[in-house]
């Protein structure tokens, strides 16, 4: 086995004295010891080694380009044969897609710069250089996790140009935008952190990367799959009363003006049963990060513009409240006999959970990858090299 390099006299004097002798396992506070010093370090070592690959270039220009197209090929047709005041609300529609398709491309990006970083650093027999230097495995982790999230925010940032016109076009918010960047930012920590608790814990870096892009498709694709074949078994008969619009015999309008409640027994989807399947679903998440519509939206449309993060989220909170009385009135407020008794659904958001769901599987993934990475190591898979 190969001797480890010595750590330069200028780094043991940046990262502090040096461990006492002995061989013996680093005590708790120094395998968590915390050193700006330290984590600027491995940082910096990760970006050096990404920055001087040709890839890494190519991957930036082409993600630009592709953003930039697709924003474009969303928006020239409006924008040629529409009158001004029809741009907006078909801006705000592209901005919620286009939105989605950053974070979708985040959560496909992060996990191959992620998922790899600590066991291929071992497999390149470079991992134990680190290990046997002043650093502590929380720096070394940390480190990592910095250099991760820079890089997403690096991808994040060049996808901005493409999706900034299309928001002021749209008339979104600042408070809007912000909110869906920052649950964004949020998603890319916490897939970086989950990325190198699994490399981590496997020892080939094809295995770590493929178990992320497992939990990123799960968690995006399967569980809202899983959730809407669970209307078909979760289903509860019960007796309800409903009231529909009507029409009375002494008026001539087109629309119904009167509210006619029937009981009646109806099959109720208990999907609300299953929702924590959508809690940590990136879209859901983004869709809680925008404003409500507003609650007679359908018949005053002309105010608001309802791209596709404000009606699902409307959606999501109508799943939440589905066997709520209220859900089972069609009428207007303006009808006699409208059941005003009935109050209105109680207002459950998801984003608490879901990002709380996040935030706890990424802690307790950079809680194993330090614990992986205290030395002396008392365990190593089978093949593994140490340097």
């Amino acid at each position: 086995m190969n001797t480890a390099p010595a750590v330069s006299e200028p780094t043991r004097s940046a990262l502090g004295p040096p461990p006492p002798s002995g061989g013996r396992r680093r005590p708790l506070n120094g395998t968590l010891s915390l050193r700006p010093a330290g984590l600027w370090l491995v940082a910096s070592l990760e970006l050096r080694q990404r920055i001087r690959s040709v890839r890494w270039y190519v991957a930036l220009g082409v993600w630009t380009l592709v953003l930039l197209g697709i924003g474009v090929l969303g928006l020239a047709p409006t924008l040629y044969s529409a009158q001004w005041e029809e741009i907006q609300p078909v801006a705000a529609v592209v901005f919620s897609l286009q939105i989605i398709l950053v974070a979708f491309a985040m959560l496909l990006v992060v996990p191959a710069l992620s998922a790899g970083s600590i066991n291929g650093d071992r497999t390149a027999g470079t991992l134990a250089t680190l290990q046997a230097s002043l650093l502590s495995p929380l720096e070394i982790v940390l480190g990592k996790l910095l250099a991760g999230v820079l890089t997403g925010l690096a991808f994040l940032l060049l996808a901005l140009p493409s999706v900034v016109p299309i928001a002021l076009l749209g008339g979104i918010g600042p408070l809007y935008f912000l909110r869906v960047v920052a649950v964004i930012v949020v998603l890319t920590v916490c897939v970086t952190a989950i990325g190198l608790g699994l490399s981590a814990v496997t020892a080939r870096q094809l295995g770590s990367v493929v178990l992320a892009y497992v939990v990123v498709i799960g968690v995006a694709v399967v569980l809202p799959i899983a959730w809407g074949a669970s209307s078909f078994f979760l289903i509860q008969e019960r007796e309800v009363t409903a009231y529909h619009p009507s029409y009375t015999e002494q008026t001539d309008s087109a629309m119904p003006d009167t509210c006619v409640a029937e009981t009646e027994t109806r099959e109720v989807p208990r999907v609300d049963l299953s929702l924590p399947l959508l809690w940590g679903n990136p879209v859901v998440l983004l869709a809680e990060a925008a404003p409500p519509l507003a609650q007679n939206y359908w018949e005053q449309s002309e105010d608001e513009n309802a791209d596709a993060l404000r009606m699902l989220k409307t959606g999501m909170r109508g799943a939440a409240t589905i066997a709520h009385p209220a859900q089972f009135n069609s009428c207007g407020p303006d009808m006699d006999g409208y059941p005003a008794h009935l109050g209105e659904p109680p207002n459950r958001p998801l984003w608490p959970m879901g990002l709380t769901l996040w935030m706890a599987a990424g802690g307790l993934a950079l809680a194993v990858a330090t614990w992986r990475l205290a030395v002396p190591i008392t365990r190593l898979g089978a093949g593994s090299r140490i340097a």
